[in-house]
């Protein structure tokens, strides 16, 4: 199935193109299945188009032809399907209650007298006609065949063989087959403009919803193609635009919020540190610092979801051992180990802000962070690992979710405000990758930023 599935094109373009091209063998198929299907017997063979049609070449070509040139000329046209003799007598044979029949079919589609015709039953042999060039089996010889003799102004009779016929490739069939496959091309090379035609503004919306996603980068497409696609178009071009524009609110208000809040919350500092009780002072100047991270946490966060930094590429090793330094400055544990050259497009800061998280995230509940970069076919991981108490993994899913916070053991005294695994969460899906969270055993956690190769 999967081998299958690799052979299907995986455009809509591709498939509608694939969807004819099958259609048109399909349509071979079926008329040849017809054409072993609806074989005549002997009988039949001996009325239908086939033998007259002989019949009606053959004779004029004998009629004005030199007698010298008329044994060769009957030598080159037969064959073993298709066999003549030409004789002073009509060839011997046994009269059936059809030889009436078969006369009177062939003197009418030639227009000649039925006295000129006989037919006629006749049991022939390996010898007779050209059965000699028939491949050893072709025929179980003696046949009982039919022959059609038709007199010639000359007095001569012409003799043609009629045999029953296996089913098999036909001079005609040929040509009608070579037909067909012309037309199909023909037909087939104005379906796929058409194709290609309607095709190309669904083309455009795919790549502007995938502009968008990766960066949200507003894109309006060109309206065009059927009412329908022309529908969904104008619908896309509508909802990328409210979803900038929410988002660009969303930011500004929450910036706004956070600059006219550091007014009050420093003039708050400033009246906590005249309070002279020691511990109500440090209790007032630790909620006012909570409250400052608490609002550059959610505009981090944004941050993460806006991506509006450039793309570029970088050597990711390096940018792991930079943040990984920092942490090593202020004598806490970050070790960076796996592939130090990888080169990638991506948007540096904020995947160094996603790495810094992690880093920080395994240092706060492990102690110690070890980094670990590797690379696959398709894609590059970036592991972060601890030895803390973990994530329990029926609550991964919710640990991912904005503002977030699991048990007590987890979060400790740290202070954390559940955005630290969203903000990454929104970086990496930024990047197209995924982050996947895992036990790390005995203890611990392992958190994976899978991004795709460029």
């Amino acid at each position: 199935m999967k081998a299958f599935a690799r052979l299907v094109p995986r455009t809509m373009e591709g498939q509608m193109i694939a969807i004819l091209a099958l259609s048109f063998a399909l349509l071979l198929a079926v008329l040849a299945a017809l054409e072993v299907m609806e074989q005549e017997d002997v009988v039949g063979w001996a009325q239908n188009e086939f033998t007259i049609s002989r019949l009606r070449r053959m004779t004029p070509a004998i009629e004005f032809m030199d007698a010298e040139r008329i044994e060769d000329f009957l030598r080159a046209t037969s064959s073993c399907h298709e066999g003549y003799t030409l004789t002073d007598q009509p060839f011997p044979v046994r009269a059936s209650v059809d030889s009436a029949a078969i006369v009177a079919r062939v003197a009418r589609e030639l227009a000649i007298d039925p006295q000129r015709l006989r037919a006629g039953r006749a049991l022939l042999k390996q010898q007779d006609f050209s059965y000699r060039t028939c491949r050893a089996g072709a025929i179980g010889f003696p046949v009982a065949g039919i022959v059609v003799s038709l007199q010639l102004r000359s007095g001569k009779w012409l003799n043609a063989e009629v045999h029953p016929h296996e089913w098999h490739v036909r001079r005609d069939m040929i040509g009608w087959v070579a037909r067909s496959l012309g037309a199909f091309l023909f037909v087939g090379a104005i379906a796929v403009f058409f194709v290609r035609r309607l095709s190309r503004p669904l083309n455009e919306l795919t790549g502007a919803a995938r502009r968008f996603g990766r960066g949200l980068q507003v894109s309006n497409i060109r309206e065009d193609g059927p009412p329908d696609l022309r529908r969904a178009i104008r619908s896309f071009n509508a909802m990328q635009q409210q979803v900038a524009d929410e988002l660009k609110r969303r930011t500004q208000t929450l910036a706004a919020i956070s600059h006219d809040v550091r007014t009050p919350l420093t003039a708050l500092r400033i009246k906590a540190e005249l309070v002279d009780d020691e511990a109500t002072r440090t209790d007032l100047i630790s909620s006012i610092h909570a409250m400052e991270r608490i609002t550059a946490s959610a505009l981090e966060f944004l941050r993460g979801e806006s991506r509006g930094e450039p793309m570029r590429t970088v050597e990711l090793g390096a940018l792991l051992e930079s943040e990984c330094s920092n942490f090593q400055d202020s004598g806490r544990q970050a070790v960076v180990v796996g592939e130090p050259t990888v080169r990638y497009a991506c948007r540096p800061d904020a995947l160094a802000c996603a790495v810094r998280n992690l880093v920080e995230n395994a240092i706060k509940y492990g102690g110690a962070a070890e980094v670990t970069l590797r690379t696959y076919t398709g894609s590059i991981e970036i592991s972060v690992s601890d030895h803390g108490p973990g994530i329990p993994e029926d609550r991964i899913a919710q640990a991912l979710e904005p503002f977030e916070r699991l048990s007590q053991a987890r979060e400790s005294d740290q202070g954390g405000f559940g955005l630290g695994l969203a903000i990454v969460k929104a970086i990496v899906e930024g990047h197209e990758g995924e982050l996947v969270l895992a036990p790390n055993l005995p203890t611990g956690l392992i958190a994976t930023i899978r991004l795709p190769r460029r």
